[in-house]
């Protein structure tokens, strides 16, 4: 972030001497603390935290139901929630957190409840 105007080291002894008095009050300039700050050379972390080689690609699972009475949106999206599991426990996805998955879901009004179906498709 850049600042404009005049640093707090430019400016004369007896300004300081009136801001520090007024922030501080009656502290000597020993006990006013050091207004530039401090550099440590000590690492931020111990230890670097090394990723994978490759990046993990976010796969598509669209559920689209088909529904004579189509749900509430957000019931509809909560009922997937056993065929992701399942999906998973499956090996036919790696997990479904949200950074693996891309969760989409759709709902179709059909005419008959003979066509009534959920279809599940999964893109890499």
């Amino acid at each position: 972030m850049k600042h404009s105007g005049i640093s707090a080291s430019a400016w004369n002894p007896r300004v300081q001497a009136q801001i520090a008095s007024a922030l501080y009050g009656h502290k000597t300039s020993r006990e006013v603390p050091n207004p530039q700050p401090q550099h440590h050379e000590a690492p931020t972390l111990g230890v670097t935290a090394k990723g994978e080689k490759e990046g993990v690609r976010r796969v598509t699972v669209r559920f689209t139901g088909y529904r004579v009475r189509p749900l509430d949106p957000d019931n509809f999206a909560g009922s997937v929630k056993d065929l992701l599991d399942g999906l998973r426990h499956a090996g036919l996805l790696r997990g479904d957190e949200p950074w693996r998955i891309k969760l989409e879901t759709e709902q179709v009004k059909v005419g008959s409840f003979a066509d009534e179906e959920t279809v599940i498709e999964v893109e890499v």
